[in-house]
Parts: C-alpha cells; structure tokens; sequence
C-alpha cells in the first residue's frame, strides 16, 4: 500500500511539474510577443518619422528654389 501511494505521489509531482513548465512557457511566450509588438512600435514610429522628415525636406527645398528663382528674377528685371 505505501509503494502505491509513493507511486502516487510521484505521478503527482510530476503532473505539478509539468503544470508549472507550461505555465512559465506560457509567460516566455507572452512576453515574447509583446517585445514584438513593442519592436513593431517603434518601427512604425520611425517611419512615420522619417516620412514626416522627407516631406519637410522637400517642400523646404521647393520654397528654397521659388525664392531664388525669385531672387534672380528680381535680378534680370532689375
């Protein structure tokens, strides 16, 4: 009788083993996702950014070359 309870009890520690290794892998994953939705954050952040920064430098260039346009015409008029 005591062979099978040691039995026993060893099957369920194992079962409880198993339990807490599952859980913790569950939580590896879960926060592995989240790191990747965090990466993908701040991607998207950075080409908002970036798209932002090539606008401005192209209108800036575009006013850029109306006022010397303007400029030189002013010149040839003068």
């Amino acid at each position: 009788m005591n062979f099978i309870s040691n039995i026993i009890a060893q099957q369920q520690m194992s079962a409880n083993d198993l339990q807490n290794a599952m859980t913790i892998a569950t939580q590896i994953q879960a926060d592995a996702q989240k790191q990747q939705m965090e990466r993908w954050k701040i991607l998207q952040d950075t080409q908002t950014k970036i798209f932002e920064i090539q606008q401005d430098v192209t209108v800036n260039k575009a006013k850029t070359q109306d006022k010397m346009y303007q400029k030189w015409d002013e010149y040839i008029r003068g």
